[in-house]
C-alpha cells in the first residue's frame, strides 16, 4: 500500500452488477486512500446495521473505523433534515414535519428527490469537508445510471431557484474530469462484463470520466494446454489425488473466464486474484496492495 492509487480525483465511485464484490472493492480501495490522507468511504444502503466488509456499525453520521478512514451511509431523509439544519433558520420548527410519515411520502413518491439529496450530501463531502478522497460504494449498474441522470434532468425541469443552482453544482462535479472518477467493477464473466461495458459506454456518451474495469476473482492461467491434457488424463485415472482434482478445476476455471475477458477487449482493466481469505480486514489488506499498482492491464 505505499505506491498509491494510479487515480488522482478525490470522488471514486465503484459500481457494478449486483454481486460482483463492489462492496469489497470500494472498501479497499478506501483503504488506499486512507494510508495519503483522510478518507471517508459512502454507502447508498440505507438500511445497513453493521458494514458487511468491516463489521462495524455504519450510520449516517460518518465514523471514523481506522486511522484515517471514516464510514457512513447516506439515506436520503437523513440528508434532507442536515440541509435544512443548516440553510433554513428556525430549522427546530420543522423537525416533526421532516420526522413525519407525510414527509417520507412525498420524499418517496417525488421523481429523482431522494437521488437528488443523496448527490447532495456526496457534494457537501467533496467540496465542503476536510476529507481528501471519498469513496462511494455505489448502487448496482442500472441504479447507478439513473442516480448520475438526476442532476441533469432536475436542472431541466426545475429552471430556477435552489433546486436548480444544487443541481447543476452537483452536475458540474460529476462532469469534472479532475474530481470525478467511476470506476467498473466486475467479474471475470460474461453477464458481469456486460454489465461493465454498458456502464462504461453511459459514462462516455454523459462525458463522466470513467475506468479502469476492476476485474474480481481472477484466476490466472498456470498450465498451457498440453498441461492440462495430461491433468485430464491422470483425473480419469483411478485413485486420483485431490490436488490433481483441484488443479483440473482450476485450469478450467482460468481458461473459462480468459474466454469471457475477451470482452474486456479495448478497455483498460486491473486483474485483482481470487484469494482464499474471507475475513475482512485481511482481505481489505491484501487486495488494497493490489490495487496500489500504477498501471493497468490494456
Amino acid at each position: 500500500m505505499t505506491q498509491g492509487l494510479p487515480y488522482l480525483e478525490k470522488l471514486l465511485i465503484v459500481s457494478g452488477k449486483g454481486g460482483v464484490g463492489k462492496t469489497v472493492l470500494s472498501s479497499a480501495l478506501a483503504a488506499v486512500c486512507a494510508s495519503s490522507g483522510p478518507t471517508i468511504l459512502l454507502s447508498l444502503n440505507g438500511n445497513w446495521p453493521a458494514h458487511p466488509v468491516f463489521e462495524v456499525p455504519v450510520a449516517y453520521e460518518p465514523r471514523e473505523i481506522l486511522p484515517d478512514l471514516w464510514i457512513a451511509d447516506v439515506d436520503s431523509l437523513s440528508a434532507v433534515r442536515e440541509y435544512v439544519k443548516r440553510k433554513v433558520p428556525f430549522s427546530g420548527l420543522y423537525d416533526s414535519f421532516l420526522t413525519s410519515h407525510m414527509f417520507r411520502d412525498f420524499a418517496e413518491a417525488a421523481p429523482g428527490f431522494q437521488e437528488l439529496m443523496c448527490l447532495g450530501k456526496i457534494y457537501d463531502l467533496v467540496c465542503e469537508s476536510r476529507f481528501a478522497r471519498v469513496i462511494v460504494d455505489a448502487p448496482a449498474t442500472g441504479h447507478l445510471m439513473t442516480l448520475l441522470d438526476v442532476p441533469s434532468a432536475t436542472a431541466k425541469v426545475v429552471q430556477v431557484g435552489p433546486l436548480n443552482h444544487n443541481a447543476r453544482k452537483i452536475q458540474d462535479m460529476l462532469l469534472d474530469p479532475e474530481r470525478t472518477r467511476v470506476l467498473l467493477a466486475t467479474l471475470p464473466e460474461e453477464m458481469a462484463i456486460q454489465e461493465a461495458r454498458e456502464l462504461h459506454e453511459f459514462c462516455v456518451e454523459r462525458r463522466i470520466n470513467t475506468g479502469p474495469v476492476l476485474v474480481n476473482q481472477h484466476v490466472a492461467r498456470r498450465f498451457e494446454a498440453s498441461e492440462v491434457e495430461q491433468l485430464l488424463q491422470l483425473q480419469a485415472a483411478d485413485g486420483l489425488a485431490a490436488g490433481i482434482r483441484a488443479a483440473c478445476a482450476e485450469a478450467e476455471l482460468a481458461a473459462v473466464q480468459e474466454l469471457a475477458l475477451t470482452g474486456l477487449e479495448g478497455m483498460d482493466h486491473l486483474l485483482l486474484p481470487r484469494l482464499t481469505t474471507h475475513v475482512g480486514e485481511d482481505l481489505i489488506q491484501r487486495l488494497a496492495r493490489h490495487l496500489s499498482v500504477e498501471s493497468t492491464n490494456g
